[in-house]
């Protein structure tokens, strides 16, 4: 074992019950033969990096992975990498290029967005969402840019059947059509609106003539739309130093609230409809990756202050224990509430859809 040197990579899939990072290699025999056993009580991957010593040499096991402090089942992520440079793009930037820039931007950083502008690149409307006025304008106006081109591109007549089914633009590989039911006006969800922590949002969609008689059309969506412009913003989180974007966390929040208000009233006081959407699996699917989803995102972007004004108010909401109840029952999963909402339980088998 003495001339042993570098790095081996092992998957740890099925854990004991002890661990230590590190240990000794012993001396078994007159050959010098080694031997060190270690017990890994977590799963994920992991580097051995051994250092040669005389007789003795020491291996450690360094974590290649996120999240090993608990074992957990199916976790919502996505292929993002915010660290890429954007230093060539920004100094490029001239305001009338921003559509160029902007898809080059999601290229490096986040595919599914760049799918998205892709598809919505032809919209008359997508430039009036954009400050072209520098890129961290830009930047900060992709919160309202991204929310209402998912809008655009989920309420298009040619992918929806309005109040029977919302295509939803989740990410780069699944935009279903889900079946919703129609349903009924959402403003009937105002009594179960705990103090003024979502008042904001409740005042526009709840409380509105037009708004507060959208059924579950215009909750999901709102939903969906809230999501994409939480991470259409938060891939770019470093360069918002302003307030246009200062409640992407707090709005993504507030639509899953009224979302489980929704699923509350419905079971209570509707029970034909619940009845419908709880025999959809599609329905009972999108539900459970938009939970996971949301929480997705605001791990990725709690570093971005400017990007939040009360969201731990609103998330309170969702983690009161009848309002967990009402996304697990209609879900039929369990949900994780500690440092792991985005992931469920280990032994909840879930395969997503996509």
């Amino acid at each position: 074992m003495s001339d042993i040197r570098g790095n081996l990579k092992i998957n740890v899939i099925e854990p004991p019950n002890y661990e230590y990072l590190t240990c000794q290699f012993t001396r078994i025999n007159s050959k010098g033969h080694s031997a060190c056993s270690i017990y890994i009580a977590k799963k994920g991957i992991y580097t051995i990096q051994i250092t040669p010593k005389y007789l003795n040499h020491t291996i450690k096991l360094i974590s290649n992975t996120k999240y090993l402090s608990k074992n957990t089942g199916y976790c919502y992520q996505e292929v993002q990498t915010p660290k890429s440079n954007l230093s060539d793009l920004i100094s490029q930037f001239r305001g009338t290029n921003w559509l160029s820039i902007l898809k080059s931007t999601y290229d490096r950083r986040w595919p599914s967005g760049a799918m998205l502008v892709r598809a919505q690149e032809n919209d008359p409307y997508f430039s009036q969402f954009i400050d072209k006025t520098s890129f961290r304008k830009m930047a900060e106006s992709l919160m309202v840019a991204i929310h209402e081109e998912t809008h655009m591109y989920d309420l298009d007549y040619k992918r929806t059947d309005w109040e029977q089914n919302l295509t939803g633009f989740v990410n780069q590989h699944w935009q279903p059509k889900v079946p919703i039911h129609k349903g009924f006006p959402r403003k009937e969800i105002i009594p179960l609106i705990e103090g003024n922590a979502t008042k904001s949002w409740d005042d526009i969609y709840l409380r509105d003539n037009v708004q507060g008689n959208y059924l579950m059309q215009g909750v999901l969506s709102e939903l969906n739309a809230g999501l994409m412009g939480l991470a259409g913003v938060g891939i770019v989180g470093e360069f918002v130093d302003g307030y246009g974007a200062s409640n992407a966390r707090d709005s993504a929040a507030a639509y899953m609230y009224h979302l489980l208000l929704y699923l509350r009233h419905a079971k209570t006081n509707h029970p034909s409809y619940y009845t419908k959407i709880n025999n959809e699996k599609l329905f009972k699917d999108f539900v459970l990756i938009q939970w996971l989803r949301l929480h997705y995102y605001l791990e990725f972007t709690k570093k971005f202050s400017k990007l939040d004004t009360h969201s731990a108010e609103i998330t309170k909401l969702l983690y009161r224990p009848y309002n967990i109840e009402a996304i697990e029952n209609i879900t039929g999963h369990s949900l994780l509430l500690d440092n792991y909402k985005n992931c469920l339980p280990e032994y909840d088998p879930f395969e997503p859809p996509f």
